[in-house]
């Protein structure tokens, strides 16, 4: 008989989980949970990151839920690991057995890096999942005792500049989330402190990649001069870096909704013509750690925006409706900004129906995101769709929204930008 993992049962359900529900968020069987908690397996090294994602706990501290005491493992009396420590009459707890004591390695710095790198994938899957509301916590904490202690440790075991990019990285990551959970003054200052720590750390590639990040939230502030500005500075970093066709066609895409945001229609035409035209050229880009994904439906999402922006309804509903093509799969949030998009730009046109049919969807989708963003978007559509209450189709999304939209939070951002 091996011991239970109680502590790791008591953890799952204090993160609000069923097994049946983490089984389906980790993406393994309902039994797999069950033997992990039983003792009888453990979960592969790739699912440990995740798995401490999603119960909001440390790398560290999930190594130690999974901790099985050999001594435990040998008996065939106890069921909980602390049951050996009573002696049979007399009840007194007697010295625990020396195979209860942790096994200390010596450090590794590359297996540190790639679990660092691998909790970051982790947070940005399981965001566009569910949304920055549920991770956004969970990814400050994992900052706050797993990163920032590091950063000016001598004795810490990454290279100094690897670790300044991890930590840029994540705290970009932070930015997003909290920007996604309608906190835009959090996210303002993680994305200002993330560009500092990536100029600390020396990489044109993440600096680039921030200034994207910073010029889609200046845009989203209503600062479209700034949106621009930043994109510009954007473009330099990419340059002298790695990833340059990705962040380059990123940064005009950024660009071009800034200058649509001026008036400035012809202008914001040639950055998204500059940016397909750099996306096609993808495979010229080597390895580069750290950097976002831009593909061809993160540039039609761009572009449908842009051309709603300029009151160009047939460009915009055909590259809203090209993303909703391309994504699928658990891009949740992603697809819920396509689809609020198009129903928008259907609204304009009269298309009363199928934009209230688009909307019925993105509320079913909220049951399982939980995104600021998303919602206001999602009354934005209510209140346009408000006047034509009189279709069938209209009413039944205005009763769903009902269920499903909860009062925004809104926050004032700060003016002053890092760049």
């Amino acid at each position: 008989m091996v011991a239970k993992r109680d502590e790791l049962a008591r953890t799952r359900r204090a993160a609000g989980y069923t097994q049946e529900q983490l089984a389906e968020v980790l993406g393994v069987d309902v039994k797999t949970i069950g033997n992990w908690e039983s003792g009888k397996t453990e979960p592969l090294p790739y699912k440990r990151p995740k798995l401490a994602a999603v119960l909001h706990v440390s790398a560290a501290r999930l190594e130690e839920l999974l901790h099985v005491d050999p001594a435990v493992e040998r008996s065939g009396e106890h069921e909980s690991p602390d049951a050996d420590a009573i002696g049979p009459a007399s009840g007194q707890r007697r010295p625990l057995p020396a195979t209860r004591l942790p096994h200390h390695r010596q450090p590794d710095r590359q297996a540190d890096l790639a679990t660092i790198q691998a909790m970051a994938t982790a947070f940005q899957v399981a965001d566009r999942k569910v949304g920055g509301g549920q991770i956004y916590p969970t990814v400050v904490t994992y900052l706050q005792t797993e990163i920032s202690p590091r950063l000016f440790d001598p004795a810490s075991d990454i290279l100094g500049e690897r670790l300044f990019q991890a930590a840029a990285s994540l705290t970009e990551i932070a930015g997003w989330m909290a920007h996604d959970s309608g906190y835009d003054q959090h996210a303002q200052r993680h994305f200002s402190q993330s560009y500092r720590l990536a100029r600390a750390a020396d990489h044109p590639a993440l600096l680039a990649n921030i200034s994207a990040s910073m010029s889609h939230l200046a845009g989203q502030l209503h600062q479209a001069k700034a949106a621009v500005r930043i994109a510009q500075v954007g473009l330099a970093h990419a340059e002298r870096g790695p990833g340059r066709q990705r962040l380059t066609a990123r940064l005009y895409a950024m660009t071009a909704r800034g200058l649509a945001m001026q008036g400035d229609a012809d202008a914001s035409r040639q950055a998204l013509v500059d940016a397909e035209r750099v996306l096609e050229r993808l495979h010229e880009d080597g390895p580069a750690e750290w950097i976002s994904q831009f593909d061809e439906a993160a540039l039609a999402s761009e572009a449908a925006l842009c051309y709603d922006t300029l009151g160009d309804r047939r460009q915009a509903e055909r590259q809203a409706r090209r993303v909703l093509e391309l994504r699928v799969g658990d891009r949740v949030r992603s697809r819920a900004f396509g689809q609020l998009t198009l129903a928008e730009v259907l609204v304009g046109g009269g298309e009363i129906d199928e934009a209230a049919s688009l909307g019925r969807e993105v509320c079913a989708a909220l049951g399982s995101l939980t995104s600021a963003r998303v919602r206001n978007r999602l009354t934005d559509l209510k209140t346009v769709l408000q006047p034509h209450r009189s279709a069938l189709e209209v009413q039944l999304f205005l009763a769903e929204c009902t269920h499903v939209l909860q009062p925004a939070t809104a926050s004032e951002a700060d003016t002053a930008w890092p760049v």
